[in-house]
């Protein structure tokens, strides 16, 4: 049985192996990346801002696809910390790393003890003997 380190902070060595595979993700397959295709709807809605400035006149006709390409850009954004976080915890439950918040959550209760702080269980039993 895997023994948990119980943790909140990661090592350097470990953040850095995460950090890295996490870079590496967003490089592999660059045809079909979010990332990429962020990429190449930032240039698309870069020529379309160069040709509204050069030609005032296609101002009007390029802001709808602008707001579109940004709508896009801000929906992929998204896509991609999600794809992010999930090969995190991917990553981190590869290494067992724990964090504080998640032992406390799942940690099962050991018997009534835990239900009344003991400063109060005491303050009943001094009041029950007057």
């Amino acid at each position: 049985m895997a023994t948990t380190a119980r943790k909140t902070d990661l090592s350097p060595l470990e953040a850095i192996v995460i950090e890295g595979t996490l870079g590496d993700e967003a490089r592999m397959s660059e045809r079909s990346t979010t990332l990429t295709r962020i990429q190449q709807l930032t240039k698309e809605r870069q020529k379309l801002y160069t040709k509204s400035a050069a030609h005032p006149f296609l101002a009007h006709a390029n802001s709808a696809r602008i707001r579109a390409i940004g709508a896009e850009i801000e929906q992929l954004w998204d896509v991609l910390r999600r794809e992010r976080a999930t090969r995190r915890v991917q990553i981190e439950r590869a290494l067992n790393v724990t964090h504080e918040d998640e032992d406390e959550n799942t940690r099962p209760s050991t018997g009534p003890s835990d239900a009344v702080p003991r400063h109060e269980a005491n303050d009943t039993n001094s009041t029950d003997a007057a």
